[in-house]
């Protein structure tokens, strides 16, 4: 499926808000008729009985669909041959029978690349994690040094085989279950992918020579690698290989799961805006992409252009918050839009 971006229209008004890329036409009301359907994000917790009763109230909340946290931390929540088992309890194979009983849409969340928080988080480090692995910013800091959020590098092979392997098992365990990807991406707080398999393998791509930094000592100068162009590694070609790197990625791991009889709902969470190395509109697979806006007020999901046309394949991505807006308000102003389907961040349970 292809995803259309939005034409430009009041790109002045964006600007000025400060939140927006260029503007867009007009929205399309939905016809009538046309089902509702809302996901709502859930971290499993520790008890099972604690799920079930949360997974119960979500289905009399109104929510159709659950985008559940099944890899997160390098860890995963069902009993998995590949990764460690994140809880002290299959927690897939209690969601997936409660949400068969309850009928909801049952999704696996799989924070792909994200591995690893700060040890000041406190959570154990996976024993996937190695730290050849990390991708590296243009100063050849690790995410962890610049944001305490450890992501691996998608050109990394021992990353792809390992990934692929967990979306085929869940593919072949659970083929019911849909595979959410989120964290497929690049850290954003500074300029990252440059790993040692990624700059290898554009050299043998473009026959260029990518500068790497040199020197990480205090007061040193660092080199930008990006943006030299001796001997030739241009801007436009890096972010054109790092833009395929994330699309390879996200390629295999939707095929891995298919391949394994996975027949589920593809989706994932992206930016709200536009990303040049997540370039998501071209994902060989993804039938759903659920931009994630979190805007604070409903106001500005009026005023801040989209990059995405309205449709049942674009599902906003939306948080609840204390002191916010309720939850229906902010359904009925994207339906109005022309979003039948919307994601919802922050909800939590109101459990006995």
């Amino acid at each position: 499926m292809r995803f259309s971006a939005r034409l430009p229209f009041i790109a002045a008004l964006s600007v000025a808000l400060g939140l927006g890329q260029p503007a867009s036409a007009q929205p399309t009301p939905m016809q009538p008729g046309v089902p509702h359907r809302t996901a709502v994000w859930i971290r499993p917790p520790d008890s099972p009985q604690e799920l079930e009763r949360t997974l119960v109230a979500a289905r009399q909340a109104g929510f159709t669909d659950v985008l559940l946290e099944g890899f997160y931390h390098g860890r995963a929540i069902w009993k998995s041959e590949v990764a460690p088992m994140k809880l002290g309890y299959d927690a897939l194979a209690l969601a997936s029978a409660v949400a068969g009983r309850e009928g909801l849409g049952l999704n696996i969340w799989f924070e792909t690349l994200y591995w690893r928080p700060d040890s000041s988080f406190g959570i154990p480090v996976t024993p996937l994690w190695k730290d050849s692995y990390a991708t590296l910013s243009s100063r050849g800091q690790t995410s962890l040094e610049v944001s305490k959020l450890g992501f691996v590098d998608p050109a990394d092979p021992q990353v792809q085989e390992l990934l692929g392997r967990l979306t085929g098992e869940l593919g072949r365990l659970y083929p019911q279950v849909g595979l959410h990807l989120d964290y497929l991406r690049y850290p954003r707080e500074a300029d990252f992918g440059y790993h040692p398999a990624a700059v290898s393998a554009f050299r043998a791509q473009t026959g260029l020579e990518l500068r790497v930094p040199e020197s990480r000592e205090p007061g040193g100068a660092l080199d930008d690698p990006g943006s030299r162009r001796e001997p030739g590694g241009t801007v436009p070609e890096w972010r054109t290989f790092r833009q395929a790197q994330i699309t390879g990625l996200a390629a295999r791991l939707i095929s891995s799961y298919r391949a394994a009889g996975g027949r589920g709902m593809v989706s994932a969470a992206v930016f709200g805006r536009n990303d040049p190395l997540q370039d998501w509109r071209h994902w060989p697979g993804l039938e759903v992409a659920m931009p994630m806006l979190y805007y604070p007020l409903p106001l500005l999901y009026r005023l801040v252009p989209f990059q995405f046309t309205p449709g049942e394949a674009v599902w906003p991505g939306i948080q609840l918050r204390a002191g916010g807006s309720p939850l229906a308000e902010q359904l009925a102003l994207l339906h109005g839009l022309g979003y039948p389907n919307v994601a919802v961040f922050g909800w939590t349970p109101d459990l006995p």
